[in-house]
């Protein structure tokens, strides 16, 4: 396509785009656009605001949750390991100074 039929091209859509908006204009469907347009910006914004609200509201209620499993894990480990240091070895349950409650 060679430059001057871009260019007339460019001219041709830029002159309809203009006799449709006196059209539009003279007929008074432009009035109040930038009221509606105002008003759906509005509403995407307060939208979007919401949504960004309920995710930050969301990840806390993550983050808390695994950090309580993490507690918990930590805190089992904790406590096989006082298990493990309190009877001797988990391994081997005949150690000396193990005793065994059911023949006890």
């Amino acid at each position: 396509m060679s430059n001057k039929k871009l260019i007339l091209g460019i001219a041709a859509g830029v002159a309809a785009l203009a006799v449709t908006g006196i059209i539009l204009k003279r007929k008074g469907k432009l009035d109040g656009l930038s009221d509606k347009a105002s008003r759906f910006g509005s509403d995407v914004k307060d939208r979007f605001n919401n949504i960004k609200e309920s995710a930050k509201h969301k990840f806390d209620e993550v983050v808390t949750k695994g950090g309580d499993i993490a507690d918990n894990i930590k805190q089992s480990q904790q406590g096989k390991t006082t298990a493990a240091t309190s009877t001797g070895s988990t391994a081997n349950p005949g150690a000396k100074g193990v005793t065994n409650p059911a023949t006890a």
